[in-house]
């Protein structure tokens, strides 16, 4: 079935080549060639990273790619720039963290999120690359959502034990599954309206039910020394959720005396008188975060 460039609006061929973003919308090989897509400008098909890239974003990432004035490998620069190998360290004496702490430096995901799982003492992920791969376009962290503890372990879904990424946010907690044969995808029960947290443990692993109304979520094969810091993070989350709902206008002073607060600090970060680094721990730990 023919169809038209959701840019330029030329019909593409049945045959024709194309790109597809994730909201089902299209590009031309006309525009392909354009913005860069493809190989070069003797080739119709987008590359393999152009397809990947589409798969994660809509179009109007393509749209403010072209307000910017930018073409398709000036996105990948700054991917590659944001994505580079970090050196952040953990404060944490464990030597198993801080050997995961490595693993998460080295890993192809935005910086931020490197440093909030690293500053969460996150040790527990397994064949769970797809999954934090895919956290750039699903976390909020550009708007203040910040990662509180993460784990691996299985849900059920449709009968079926899926292996997930769960992770708790000062906002949700989230599950994520990329799996290449059924398909992936991300569902999160927003922390007002999680119920109860139920922890339950076994000979070698553990297993968490987390009650929002009438719907109940089990998370099965946690390990036994991650869960309970999970079950207790997504709690405490919760409770500090809930209360600011509760009382928005108490949050409304605290922001502001924390805003004069990180004022100072960012004085004597910009001075150098503090590190940058120790400017970023002040200033979350002022916001609560």
């Amino acid at each position: 079935m023919a169809k038209n460039c959701s840019n330029c609006n030329n019909k593409i061929g049945f045959w024709g080549q194309d790109l597809k973003f994730k909201d089902k919308k299209y590009l031309c090989p006309n525009c392909l060639k354009k913005y860069g897509f493809t190989k070069d400008d003797k080739h119709d098909a987008p590359t393999n990273k152009a397809i990947d890239w589409a798969f994660d974003h809509n179009f109007s990432d393509f749209l403010q790619m072209k307000a910017d004035g930018l073409v398709f490998q000036d996105v990948l620069n700054q991917i590659k720039a944001d994505t580079a190998v970090t050196n952040y360290s953990s404060t944490s004496e464990n030597p198993e963290i801080q050997k995961v702490a490595q693993k998460i430096n080295n890993l192809s995901i935005p910086k931020e999120i490197k440093k909030q799982l690293i500053d969460a003492q996150v040790f527990d992920f397994w064949f769970n690359n797809k999954e934090l791969k895919s956290l750039s376009n699903i976390l909020e962290y550009k708007d203040g959502e910040v990662i509180k503890y993460a784990a691996s372990g299985f849900k059920e879904e449709n009968n079926e034990s899926r292996t997930v990424l769960i992770l708790c946010t000062n906002r949700r907690v989230l599950f994520l599954n990329k799996n290449m044969f059924f398909g992936g995808n991300s569902t999160d029960i927003p922390l007002n309206m999680v119920n109860s947290v139920q922890l339950t443990t076994h000979l070698v692993t553990a297993e968490i039910t987390i009650v929002n109304g009438a719907n109940s979520t089990t998370l099965k094969s946690l390990s036994k020394l991650s869960a309970p810091i999970l079950a207790k993070t997504i709690k405490n989350e919760s409770l500090k959720f809930q209360q600011r709902l509760l009382h928005p206008q108490e949050n409304v002073g605290n922001s502001i005396d924390s805003a004069d607060e990180i004022r100072k600090f960012k004085k004597l970060a910009d001075d150098g008188i503090i590190t940058q680094e120790e400017f970023e721990a002040k200033k979350k730990q002022l916001l609560g975060l």
